[in-house]
């Protein structure tokens, strides 16, 4: 669901950070979940991030995994199983990797549908037409989104925009509107010190919020509320509650388009069938939320609905908010627990409206706004219409992605109400937008019950204050997600994690 989000390879302050950090691939994020040109990376350090990581799981192997899997394939006497909790792309890309290296895969996933927060959609009203109520994009960076997607054989077009302004009822186009020459210098500036950091220097910004650094740094007022509205979009909610060391490599590490460049042909969720057909559909268990999760002798059973599933390891890919509704047994470490409760979800509702004709013009139009629906974008560039007659206008899709405090007030309307804000934010634009809306879907993330938000929102002192206590696995469950990835928000962090976590049992 996020509108854009960058890279975040760290220099690990510890050994534990090393082991269980992400090796950041070469890569400059499909939105990862989505789909993604590729960013240079110092393969000296690199690769020694990648060396200490795996030296050190020779080492903790036996502690954290058991003896069994440091045994080499070919001396194993049964074959190994692992029992995956979420059918999300984290969990499906975990099963992917562990089913093609000959391990027996038991998926149990709370929902009814399989896909977690990938949610391709077609409106009734228009079923040649698909948008995402879920993941959107696959960055330019993201490589391991691009590789699926050509593994698979699954397109990517292009779903770049350029950014209309819609601000005090005055509408200004792209190129026609700027931040003022002193903020832009104060930004780039910051940009340049930045890519300097070390681990101390990221550590003391990682205790300011986005909003406090951008006014230290010489922000206008009216700079810093045009900066919330933008940037707001990407983190879920107001940058006054985000860490700026989250914020900064956002937008100091990411692609020109901030990992807005691509999607999935046909879908987002084609990359979610494509992994369901090689995983086999009879592995995954719907409808089953999870009870318990019992490690005993080297075993984990995990208990969902009253049925156990026994197998020896676990991956957990739920969100971190959903930890607290399973019993561990062992208990998770206190700050583990304590940890996972302090983590929030972004407030975020995706409103898809169709309109009969395109009436914004461009096919890569978006406009940011301070209206309620906030965030507005053609969801179906480069799709065509195969229901319009010869010579008649295209049917198109706009959504809204509107964060927080709007976000809430929009869950809380009739679907009629829903499209009526959508498209009263669009009159400036056709003065007939309202009549021209001829169906709605929408789907707001933070009242799903199974995630309580759209991804994870790192406050001021929490990436890396409680991100790395996140990550420690827990015995023989493995942790795997969005919300621990560097691509974090993006589905490239979604299948990263989940891929990486199946790794450590190899």
């Amino acid at each position: 669901m996020r509108r854009g989000r960058a890279t975040k390879f760290r220099s690990p302050s510890s050994a534990e950070d090393v082991t269980w950090g992400r090796a950041h691939v070469a890569s400059t994020h499909i939105f990862v979940t989505a789909g993604t040109p590729v960013r240079r990376i110092n393969s000296i350090q690199q690769f020694h991030f990648m060396q200490s990581r795996r030296e050190f799981l020779k080492q903790a192997g036996a502690f954290a995994l058991g003896a069994p899997f440091l045994v080499g394939r070919g001396a194993r006497l049964f074959k190994p199983s692992c029992v995956i909790i979420g059918a999300g792309l984290s969990g499906l890309a975990a099963a992917h990797r562990l089913g093609a290296a000959g391990w027996n895969v038991t998926i149990v996933e709370a929902r009814d549908r399989i896909g977690g927060r990938v949610f391709s959609y077609r409106l009734p009203e228009n079923q040649s037409l698909v948008c995402e109520l879920g993941a959107e994009w696959v960055g330019a960076s993201h490589e391991r989104m691009q590789g699926l997607c050509r593994q698979f054989g699954i397109g990517l077009q292009d779903h770049r925009f350029k950014t209309t302004l819609l601000s005090d009822g005055a509408i200004k186009r792209p190129g026609t509107w700027h931040y003022t020459p002193a903020s832009e210098a104060a930004f780039e500036k910051l940009r340049h010190e930045f890519e300097k950091y070390g681990q101390k220097e990221k550590e003391q910004l990682d205790r300011y919020d986005w909003w406090t650094v951008l006014e230290k740094i010489g922000f206008s007022q009216d700079d810093l509320r045009l900066r919330d509205l933008f940037d707001s979009t990407d983190f879920g909610e107001s940058i006054r509650g985000v860490s700026a060391y989250a914020a900064a490599s956002e937008y100091f590490e990411s692609s020109p388009e901030n990992e807005m460049d691509f999607k999935m042909e046909g879908g987002n969720s084609r990359l979610v069938e494509e992994l369901v057909a090689r995983i086999g559909r009879s592995a995954i268990r719907t409808g089953m939320p999870v009870d318990e999760i019992r490690q005993r002798a080297g075993r984990v059973t995990v208990t969902a609905k009253g049925e156990a599933f026994t197998a020896d390891a676990c991956i957990c890919t739920v969100p971190s908010r959903m930890l607290d509704a399973i019993r561990f047994d062992p208990p998770l470490p206190s700050a583990q627990s304590a940890a996972a409760q302090q983590l929030q979800y972004a407030r975020i509702i995706k409103t898809s409206v169709l309109y009969g004709e395109r009436f914004w013009g461009d096919e890569n139009f978006s406009m940011v706004s301070d209206r309620t629906a906030h965030y507005y974008f053609h969801a179906t560039q480069n799709q065509r219409d195969a229901g319009a007659a010869k010579g008649a206008p295209q049917q198109g899709i706009i959504t809204s992605y509107a964060i927080g405090e709007k976000a809430d007030v929009l869950a809380a309307q009739s679907d009629k109400k829903k499209m009526d804000i959508v498209s009263n934010g669009l009159v400036a634009l056709n003065e007939h937008a309202s009549t021209l809306a001829r169906g709605v879907a929408a789907y707001a993330w933070q009242r799903d019950r199974w995630t309580e938000g759209a991804y994870a929102v790192y406050r001021p002192g929490q990436w890396f204050g409680i991100r790395p206590i996140l990550a420690k696995p827990h015995g023989k469950v493995l942790f795997a997600g969005e919300h621990l990835a560097d691509w974090q928000g993006f589905m490239e962090g979604a299948v990263v994690t989940g891929e990486e976590a199946a790794g450590r049992l190899l």
